[in-house]
C-alpha cells in the first residue's frame, strides 16, 4: 500500500526561542498530515458533520530525533500503527523526514471515533473502515481491543 505523505515547512510560528521547532509544532503539523489524509480520502469536515462522529485523541507522544529549523522542509508520512478489527480504536504513527530522508522526530497518536450525539465511541461506516484499511501498517502493528460495550460490562 503507498504511504500517504504530507510535505510541510517549518515556519516562524513554529520556532521557540532556541532557533528550533518547538515541541508543540510536531504535533501540529502531524495533526494537519491526519487531517489532509482524511480529505484526499474523501473524509472532510462536512463528512464528519453529516455523519454526526469525529475522532477523539487518547494519547499523544513525540520523540525528537533532530532538531528542525526555520525553513526546512518536512515529509511527514501518515502509517497505522493498531486498529481494532472494526476499526472503532486506533494508533497512528508519523515520521518526520527533512528533504535528504533524516528522520527528525516519530509521533504517535492514540484515539477513537466518537459519536458526537451520544458521546459514546462508536466504529465508523464501511467507508471509513476500508479508508483506513488502506493505510501501510508499521511492522510492529497490532490488533487493539473493541470499545467496551457498557451495557455488556455491566451485565
Amino acid at each position: 500500500m503507498p504511504a500517504f505523505l504530507k510535505p510541510v515547512e517549518i515556519r516562524w510560528s513554529d520556532i521557540d526561542a532556541n532557533r528550533h521547532m518547538r515541541h508543540s509544532a510536531y504535533a501540529d503539523l502531524c495533526t494537519h498530515a491526519r487531517v489532509e489524509w482524511l480529505q484526499a480520502t474523501g473524509f472532510g469536515a462536512d463528512y464528519f458533520a453529516r455523519h454526526g462522529f469525529g475522532p477523539v485523541l487518547f494519547k499523544e507522544s513525540t520523540e525528537y530525533l533532530r532538531e528542525a529549523r526555520l525553513g526546512d522542509r518536512l515529509t511527514v508520512d501518515v502509517e497505522l500503527l493498531g486498529a481494532s478489527a472494526d476499526a472503532a480504536r486506533w494508533r497512528f504513527r508519523q515520521t518526520m523526514r527533512r528533504d535528504d530522508g533524516v528522520a527528525v522526530a516519530v509521533h504517535e497518536v492514540a484515539g477513537a471515533w466518537l459519536d458526537l450525539a451520544a458521546r459514546k465511541l462508536i466504529a465508523p461506516p464501511d467507508a471509513m473502515q476500508a479508508a483506513m484499511a488502506t493505510l501501510p501498517k508499521c511492522a510492529d502493528f497490532a490488533e487493539l481491543p473493541a470499545p467496551r460495550d457498557k451495557a455488556a460490562a455491566d451485565a
